[in-house]
């Protein structure tokens, strides 16, 4: 079990340095390419090229979303569309960082789009399904391409939307907190452009604690080390899927 989940974490681990790199090829390209492909041959050279390897997928839409725990770990099933080429896309997600991701606002449903990064694992040419194991989610995305320039909020809620400088300490807001621009008139006009930075950053902070609380909830590691009684060690527990 050790052994599976440092496994795990060193897969998890070379999918972000590879990303951060820029050298981790699209996934969408590679269901593109095997469901237009006219050969067989074409098809295996393929997938000789693609499995095992770490693809960024992006316009997912999440068709079948199924929580559930294995091992006393929460874990979340979900079947994804690919959209150019209509393959199904399978993964479970296990990381708690990923979970949390899922889960914050607005927490990502059936219908909605999410990006991901991970190994493919196998293909049904006949079924049309794409197996990708382990994943990262990385953001909650669009549905699908749009033309012109795409902005970086409409795609991840981290992105920037408001920015304001005008008291003591700068406030970026991000598209989770865009709600609160509402309030800038009532603000400034009473408590002055300190009084609006100072509004926003507690805002800011009580959701991130908020947040935060909702993560520690998944936080399958400070789960294990809280309720057992050191049987196991608690890094094991990593491998939920794993073996």
């Amino acid at each position: 079990m050790i052994r599976a989940g440092f496994r795990w974490s060193v897969l998890c681990l070379l999918i972000s340095v590879g990303l951060a790199q820029g050298a981790v090829p699209s996934g969408n390209e590679v269901a593109r390419d095997l469901t237009f492909a006219k050969t067989a041959s074409m098809r295996k050279m393929i997938l000789d090229e693609a499995l095992g390897k770490p693809h960024f997928f992006r316009y997912l839409q999440i068709l079948e979303m199924e929580s559930g725990v294995e091992q006393g770990c929460p874990v979340i099933n979900l079947t994804t569309c690919e959209p150019s080429s209509k393959m199904f896309i399978k993964f479970k997600v296990v990381k708690t960082i990923s979970l949390g991701k899922l889960k914050e606002a607005p927490e990502s449903k059936v219908g909605d789009a999410i990006a991901v990064t991970g190994n493919i694992q196998s293909v049904d040419p006949v079924t049309r399904v794409m197996v990708v194991h382990p994943v990262i989610v990385r953001y909650k995305d669009l549905l699908a391409r749009k033309g012109g320039k795409e902005m970086l909020q409409e795609r991840d809620s981290s992105g920037v939307v408001y920015s304001f400088t005008g008291g003591k300490e700068p406030v970026n807001l991000s598209k989770r907190d865009e709600d609160l621009v509402q309030y800038e008139g009532k603000i400034l006009a009473e408590r002055g452009k300190d009084g609006w930075a100072r509004f926003l950053l507690d805002e800011i902070a009580k959701r991130d604690k908020a947040e935060k609380a909702a993560r520690a909830k998944l936080d399958i590691y400070k789960k294990e080390t809280i309720t057992e009684d050191s049987k196991v060690p608690a890094q094991s527990v990593i491998t939920g899927d794993e073996d």
